[in-house]
């Protein structure tokens, strides 16, 4: 390579670098306000709906959660892949509209199976969602097209501009929600309505900076489509599976044990996906620094023995401090989700930490196994939920959820002894000096 190359090259890297720590302090503070913000608003809405109200609002949700997940085919994933301006030298206008006219038909799609199921079986739904079904299909539609034009933006690269949507989502969020704590409005419906808002607005933030910019003059990609669905369906298996082991058991408690268990669990939950996303940002911080270097190997152990060890002692502490933490979240009647809370921190603990081996399966190419661990995992998760939830109730949604997050996590293992053919059991064997001094040395080399 010639100096004027290797000159380029250097330089070029290091503005990558400086990019990927500017994106990630951004992915960082947006996700830490909207933390901050389902927080102090989930603590209002707990304690104005109760525990039935709790329960029932968390099924609705979770009904619309499925259908979103079913007929997206994972265009959030195949988004990401076709961002890679390399590999696909497509116009960005071209693009944008393409994946938006899909999301459009994803979303409708959605609407008209969730209708249609309400409509044919309304005996497997609350009284609720069938009267405010109009609402969650508002709710659907809107809220799919936002979250997924604002990934379109974070895999372009403007991860600052996504970041800032999450941001003004969390800021109009808390201030709907305050006011309507303090005037006594708080039910479910003004709960949905207030979701549509904040979907409202950050679609119309959305739309208006890609006017702005030109990217909505575009034209459709017949190519693009085609493949967007096409590599959307290699992922969908494990995107499906992750949803049914962490969040379809709310459903099946709500329907075997009663509103009010459903709220228990409901808040349990939420609490706990709250703290999981702390590592999941160190996650995504992982990607370009497993997929971009040599010593793949060596940074995805030491990433899994730093979770295994640093994130375990954290919850840990975070599982003596249960009930303070309960009490604040929802009050003194939502105090029996203790227990269950504390049962899913086993999940907390171990299901990110499983999480950190996936840039390097990506890197390898493992897909086809990875979806089938997946796969593997969410009929382990039902078969868990359908056997423990009628005796335990919101216990046994807790203990069916923490065993396939255990299960998650010794699958791991397997994975990644079968991608280096290396002993996985050395992350176990913490030195936490040369880890350290790891870290250190490789933040000190991209700083260059």
């Amino acid at each position: 390579m010639d100096e004027g190359r290797l000159y380029y090259y250097q330089n070029r890297q290091k503005g990558i670098t400086l990019s990927l720590k500017r994106n990630f302090l951004w992915m960082l503070g947006s996700k830490a306000v909207s933390m901050a913000a389902l927080f102090i608003t989930g603590c209002m809405i707990n304690r104005s709906l109760g525990l039935l109200g709790r329960g029932i609002l968390a099924e609705m949700q979770t009904w619309v959660s499925l259908f979103i997940v079913i007929f997206a085919i994972s265009i959030d994933a195949a988004t990401y892949h076709f961002a890679n301006k390399v590999a696909y030298d497509y116009d960005d206008k071209v693009k944008f509209v393409s994946i938006f006219l899909l999301n459009i038909i994803y979303a409708l799609l959605a609407t008209f199976a969730l209708t249609f199921f309400v409509f044919c079986w309304p005996q497997r739904v609350s009284s609720k969602t069938i009267e405010f079904l109009f609402l969650l299909d508002i709710f659907l539609i809107i809220s799919m097209l936002a979250t997924n034009l604002a990934v379109f933006f974070q895999a372009m690269g403007n991860v600052r501009f996504s970041a800032q949507i999450g941001i003004i989502r969390a800021v109009v969020s808390t201030a709907i929600i305050s006011v309507g704590y303090f005037l006594g409005f708080i039910n479910i419906r003004f709960v949905i309505v207030s979701m549509i808002i904040v979907q409202v607005v950050a679609l119309f933030i959305i739309l208006r900076a890609s006017l702005k910019s030109g990217l909505i003059f575009g034209h459709f990609s017949k190519d693009i489509a085609i493949g967007v669905i096409l590599k959307g369906l290699k992922q969908h298996i494990a995107t499906i599976s992750t949803f049914v082991y962490t969040k379809i058991n709310q459903l099946i408690v709500f329907r075997c044990a009663g509103e009010a268990q459903a709220g228990i669990f409901a808040v349990a939950l939420t609490l706990a996906i709250y703290l999981m996303v702390v590592p999941e940002t160190f996650q995504i911080a992982l990607y370009p620094r497993v997929i971009h270097s040599n010593d793949d190997y060596e940074v995805t152990v030491r990433s899994l023995r730093l979770g295994f060890y640093v994130w375990g002692s954290i919850v840990i502490l975070i599982m003596l401090l249960a009930k303070p933490i309960l009490l604040i979240y929802g009050g003194s009647k939502f105090l029996p989700s203790v227990n269950v809370f504390r049962i899913l921190l086993i999940a907390v603990w171990f299901l990110p930490v499983a999480s950190l081996i996936t840039p390097y399966y990506i890197k390898k190419g493992a897909f086809g196994i990875a979806s089938f661990s997946a796969a593997l995992l969410g009929v382990i998760s039902i078969g868990l939920n359908i056997l423990l939830v009628p005796k335990y109730a919101s216990i046994g949604a807790a203990l069916a959820t923490a065993i396939t997050c255990l299960a998650a996590f010794c699958m791991t293992i397997l994975f990644l002894y079968y991608l280096s053919k290396k002993n996985p059991l050395v992350i176990f064997r913490p030195d936490f000096q040369k880890e350290v001094a790891f870290i250190r040395q490789m933040y000190l080399r991209h700083a260059k």
